[in-house]
């Protein structure tokens, strides 16, 4: 896969039975600890935001066929590219370690609230404090999550640019 990572090619990768998602960007980072993914927004037809979630989850994937190309409208991938360092984004820690004070979504692992969105406060090597934003847009409480129970991290995508901008 780190060779499908350094061609950038367009991928679409199954996390299930660990997660029923399927997720679709193109790899930008795959290695034994994680793979990160420029999100493909079929809706437009380009990318948008970060997807990463641990290399562990991958079941299978597939990359994108000549044909799969046409549903790629408006190819914005590099300017997106050339906004990110990814020397940060090797393994998880460090992935959240530099993205403190950015707002993220995260999904973990069999529980009932997966779904969290907030902004990160500081992240360890095992932990990661959110400062969480609820459904209206307002802060919440902070919830301390172990990186262990991190399924899914996305950040930088329209739906985190927007509570940016709403949160009170």
């Amino acid at each position: 896969m780190e060779e499908i990572a350094e061609q950038r090619l367009i991928i679409d990768i199954d996390l299930a039975p660990n997660v029923d998602d399927v997720y679709t960007g193109k790899c930008l980072v795959a290695n034994s600890e994680i793979v990160m993914l420029l999100n493909f927004d079929e809706e437009n037809g380009k990318f948008d935001g970060y997807t990463i979630v641990k290399n562990s989850d991958v079941e299978k994937y597939r990359t994108w066929e000549e044909k799969d190309y046409a549903e790629l409208k408006n190819d914005n991938s590099e300017s997106l590219v050339a906004n990110i360092n990814l020397n940060d984004f090797t393994d998880l820690e460090k992935s959240l370690k530099s993205l403190v004070s950015e707002i993220v979504s995260i999904f973990a692992y069999d529980d009932e609230d997966s779904f969290l969105v907030g902004k990160i406060l500081w992240a360890t090597n095992d932990s990661v404090e959110l400062h969480l934003i609820d459904k209206d847009s307002n802060w919440s409480e902070n919830e301390i999550i172990k990186l262990s129970d991190i399924s899914y991290l996305g950040f930088d995508t329209e739906y985190e640019r927007e509570i940016k901008k709403n949160v009170v």
